[in-house]
């Protein structure tokens, strides 16, 4: 059996790896919340955990994001009525937007309004003089820019907290280069991409979302029970969500127990805190209008039932963060694809590095999740054509050849092992993003994640290196 590299990298969504850890969705914004706990929660009664702990926990998450549901609120009715003309309509956005960045960054807001300003300009005078080739210069414009900031302008506190948003508006531009430069859509005026960059439903958490889907907000129906439907249950998903990160996590499982339960409930911590701001995220984005179809309210960042119960890794890479996994996938991989395989794959990683930041730390969880993934995806394709069964990373269509469907008790067994096996690895590479919140707000160094892994024996490594093997001999 051959395994084309083409095919498996395709599959697997490997041009997503990079959003597997995507710090945006953690540190940026862990401080409104992070410290509300400083002592044992685990000795706590379950009245104490409810005053002490879930209380204060929904208080400030509630009251970090009040002024941004405010601001998105107003601007969809304002929207909804039908009397603002299509240009204030972006006036609009862009100015709603520029106060929650101010009410969330204070002056370093200037950041992000110099990278959505330098965008229109690149838009403009490349439109002009290189017609054929908008994506890569705004690309490359957009990178130089994020690198003078981050080695040499700003301060790496001060970066590290408005990184999510720049990215955010990074990814927008770029995708709106390249749209233009495929006939997608046509150059708009400064002030339709003043207002897309700076959209006030998701400057601040994301997500990324097309120009198309911007413009299309402003067609959307009135105010429906479907809307506040979709936005009450996402609100609530991430109410939930915050309390199990900081609570419920900690309630459970105490320090004193078993290392490996302690790695597995800071990474839980980690994740959940992440799905917490992909809820809180879409909900912004419903709020102001935006849908991933004409017909339904509906926006989906984050799948987190496939990251807790995960069939394979390759399941929980692509459905970390949807919107990210489909800009990689179409404005990096497919796009850098025709000069070869290799160099989309390193123009994937070089590009999402870039806009996570210089970081050891991360770094270092990509590149280990791209070998575990690899090594997953090709020993189960595998023992998939050896024993014919529906065992591979990605589940099974209907019709597919094999003779062992996925309702068999031995498949259902080794999937359920593979899923474990998964559950483990995101254990050893998730603990090292729980810290305090000094470590966090000049991001993780290379000593805090050697150290991290350290303490588990660097495991998941080894497993994952005699699982290599173990497909090699085989």
């Amino acid at each position: 059996m051959t395994v084309k590299y083409e095919d498996m990298y395709e599959e697997l969504g490997l041009e997503d790896l990079e959003t597997m850890y995507d710090l945006m969705y953690d540190d940026s914004y862990s401080d409104m919340y992070y410290d509300i706990v400083n002592d044992d929660v685990s000795e706590y009664s379950l009245k104490d955990l409810l005053g002490d702990c879930l209380i204060p926990t929904v208080y400030e998450g509630v009251a970090a994001c009040s002024k941004l549901f405010i601001c998105c609120l107003i601007f969809r009715i304002t929207v909804s009525l039908g009397y603002l003309p299509p240009l204030w309509i972006h006036i609009t956005s862009a100015t709603s937007g520029i106060l929650c960045l101010y009410y969330f960054f204070d002056i370093e807001l200037y950041y992000v309004i110099a990278l959505s300003v330098l965008g229109v300009v690149s838009l403009t005078i490349s439109h002009v003089l290189l017609v054929k080739y908008r994506g890569p210069v705004c690309a490359l414009v957009c990178v130089i820019f994020l690198l003078v900031c981050e080695l040499f302008l700003v301060d790496k506190a001060q970066w590290h907290k408005i990184r999510g948003s720049q990215m955010i508006v990074t990814m927008k531009i770029i995708s709106l280069a390249f749209d233009i430069d495929s006939g997608l859509v046509s150059l708009p005026n400064p002030l339709e991409c003043l207002g897309y960059f700076l959209c006030v439903g998701t400057v601040i958490f994301g997500p990324w979302i097309s120009f198309t889907g911007y413009m299309d907000l402003q067609y959307r129906s009135m105010l429906s029970l479907q809307w506040f439907w979709s936005l009450v249950s996402s609100l609530f998903l991430a109410i939930v969500f915050l309390s199990v990160s900081t609570c419920w996590s900690l309630w459970f499982i105490s320090d004193e127990i078993w290392k490996w339960l302690t790695a597995y409930r800071d990474a839980l911590s980690f994740r959940t805190s992440h799905y917490f701001v992909c809820y809180i995220s879409q909900a912004s984005t419903i709020l102001v209008g935006i849908s991933q179809s004409p017909d339904e309210w509906d926006f989906t960042v984050s799948k987190p039932k496939y990251i807790e119960v995960p069939r394979s890794l390759v399941e929980v890479v692509v459905n970390w963060n949807i919107p990210m996994h489909l800009w990689l996938k179409t404005y990096v991989f497919k796009t850098s694809k025709p000069l070869g395989n290799f160099t989309a794959v390193i123009l994937t990683y070089a590009t999402s590095s870039l806009l996570h930041g210089i970081n050891f730390q991360l770094a270092a969880v990509l590149f280990s999740l791209g070998f575990y993934t690899y090594v997953e995806y090709v020993l189960r394709h595998k023992l998939a054509d050896t024993f014919e069964a529906c065992i591979l990373a990605r589940p099974c269509k209907n019709d597919c050849l094999h003779v062992y469907k996925k309702n068999h008790p031995a498949v259902i067994v080794v999937n359920m092992c593979f899923g474990l096996l998964v559950v483990f690895h995101l254990a050893y590479l998730g603990v090292m993003f729980n810290a305090s919140t000094s470590v966090q707000e000049e991001g993780y160094s290379m000593k805090h994640t050697l150290e991290k892994w350290l303490e588990l024996d660097y495991a998941s490594h080894w497993v994952s290196v005699a699982t290599y093997i173990f497909y090699f001999l085989i």
